[in-house]
């Protein structure tokens, strides 16, 4: 399937990588505000087309899916115009902050026939589906415990008195949307939506959340999700149950390494050596070359009960976008 890249930074370069290792896909064109950048993008990955205008970019026949890796703020218009020209899509997390616009989408590209997915690691690691299959051997589930903080680059220009876009609210920026989201990714996967959703940021003078613990309530147990972008720390998952516990290394964006743990038993290990993004393009090849819309269409529920999390948190939080 050829591939249109919208937006040339790091994670479209991230992922132009990724596309290169699975026969499936190819990647078309690249677009850029600036063709300096879309040039730069398109001579390392060896595509042949570069625009600077988007809809010249969806006009483009040969381009069969759009790879949106723009600002948190631009992705409900992009997909949307995407659809609308008949385009598959894969949008970078977060997905949208609504749930209204995230149904909106939903449901177009359902009407258009047309697959919609979100491009989030965790769903397609093997190591999250071996948790899942783990779960009851840990008993009864009492805590989770999701951790991921990870300093910043572009932190200290925030403190300069710069505003980049993922801390600045006009561009739904912040540590909850940008990290901690792979921790609501994880435990709503595995259980869905919580009973109650509560969330305690610290927040910079514009509002923004630079860092926060989200607390999600289900019947039997309780969760805590630590996400930070103006500090650092180990990441990791743990589900912890009254037999037993799972941890997951370096944590949800990257289940690189599971452990099973249980008093009088020996460990069972299981880790993979390739990129999260790997296991991700590859499982999105292989539903899109099986026509599968139903998996297709499950991921997307999923994607919405985390949107749904993610906005009731803003709202607990107070947290305007």
């Amino acid at each position: 399937m050829n591939i249109g890249i919208l937006g040339t930074g790091s994670i479209a370069r991230t992922m132009a990588a990724e596309f290169a290792k699975v026969p499936a896909f190819r990647c078309e064109a690249v677009c850029s505000r600036q063709q300096t950048t879309g040039e730069a993008l398109a001579q390392q990955f060896g595509i042949p087309k570069v625009y600077t205008d988007y809809d010249a970019m969806l006009a483009d026949p040969d381009i069969e899916l759009v790879y949106i890796a723009t600002p948190n703020s631009l992705h409900y218009a992009q997909t949307k115009a995407a659809l609308l020209a008949g385009k598959n899509v894969l949008c970078e997390k977060p997905f949208v902050p609504t749930v209204a616009e995230a149904d909106e989408l939903i449901a177009l590209a359902k009407e258009k026939h047309l697959f919609l997915f979100e491009a989030i690691t965790t769903a397609h690691h093997p190591n999250y589906a071996l948790a899942k299959q783990y779960l009851d051997d840990i008993g009864s589930l009492r805590i989770v415990s999701c951790t991921f903080c990870q300093y910043s680059s572009r932190y200290d220009a925030l403190l300069s008195g710069q505003v980049p876009p993922v801390f600045d609210p006009a561009c739904c920026g912040g540590a909850l949307m940008d990290l901690n989201l792979y921790n609501v990714h994880f435990v709503v996967g595995l259980f869905g939506e919580p009973m109650l959703v509560s969330y305690h940021p610290n927040l910079y003078r514009n509002g923004i959340d630079t860092s926060g613990i989200l607390l999600l309530e289900y019947p039997d147990f309780i969760c805590q999700c630590t996400g930070a972008k103006d500090c650092a720390a180990p990441g990791s998952v743990q589900l912890i149950g009254d037999a037993g516990r799972i941890l997951i290394e370096p944590g949800s964006s990257n289940c690189q390494k599971l452990r099973l743990v249980r008093p009088g038993q020996e460990d069972i290990c299981s880790e993979y050596s390739e990129s999260p993004w790997f296991y991700e393009v590859a499982e999105i090849a292989m539903i899109l070359a099986l026509k599968d819309y139903d998996a297709c269409y499950a991921a997307l529920k999923k994607t919405r009960q985390v949107v749904t999390v993610l906005e009731a948190a803003r709202e607990d939080a107070q947290l305007g976008f």
